[in-house]
């Protein structure tokens, strides 16, 4: 009887103790299990947006103080059936062809014609003359092979390219051309630098692409295989 009793006893201490430790722990862990189950709503990242731009702006070129040359002097290019000669930064002068389509650059025999002919400088590749010809009496300086040309000495030069070296005299002029004008005008530029007067160099601004445009005369490159 009494070992009956001590242990009803003890059952009755066990359920006082488990009876508050679920009241407090029940709340918990309802707690914890709905926050497991909760949908996590996560915050919205707002997408990149790039604009392309339709058009674009770009900076107008500073306009260049020209002037006309003397169209009366004897060895005016205009002769020569260039229209246009201005000067231009850093002091080389720019020919622009005329709309003749017969233009010549060989030397003139009605009266009249300049007792100087330009000097014609074709500073295009080789590769560039055996495909598409030279203008005639021009020579061949190409500038992206040979870009020290024109600081050359006289001797030096001849050694190099089999001719003399072009030197203006009494006022001719020397005029570089290339494919559309910009290795020309470079090659006009250096030759300033190299010592040359100003006043007689000059480049062909549109060059071949505008001499051939207007039908000017072309005859074929017998340059060194």
């Amino acid at each position: 009887m009494a070992t009956v009793s001590t242990v009803q006893r003890s059952a009755a201490m066990l359920s006082a103790i488990r009876t508050p430790a679920r009241r407090v722990l029940s709340p918990a862990l309802r707690a914890i299990s709905t926050r497991g189950l909760a949908t996590t709503t996560r915050p919205r990242v707002p997408a990149l947006t790039y604009k392309i731009p339709t058009s674009f702006s770009y900076p107008s070129k500073s306009v260049q103080l020209q002037k006309r040359q003397n169209s009366n002097d004897s060895n005016s290019l205009r002769n020569w059936g260039f229209e246009e000669v201005r000067i231009a930064h850093p002091q080389v002068t720019i020919y622009r062809e005329s709309n003749n389509n017969q233009i010549n650059a060989s030397l003139p025999s009605e009266s009249g014609s300049p007792t100087h002919k330009p000097i014609l400088v074709d500073v295009r590749e080789p590769a560039e003359l055996q495909g598409t010809g030279i203008i005639p009496s021009a020579i061949s300086i190409p500038f992206a092979s040979q870009p020290d040309a024109m600081f050359l000495t006289p001797d030096e030069f001849e050694t190099r390219f089999g001719f003399p070296k072009p030197e203006p005299v009494d006022g001719a002029q020397m005029i570089f051309y290339c494919k559309a004008g910009v290795r020309a005008k470079a090659m006009a530029q250096m030759a300033v630098q190299a010592g040359y007067d100003p006043s007689t160099v000059g480049y062909y601004w549109g060059s071949w692409l505008d001499w051939e445009r207007n039908g000017g005369k072309v005859e074929r490159w017998e340059g060194d295989d």
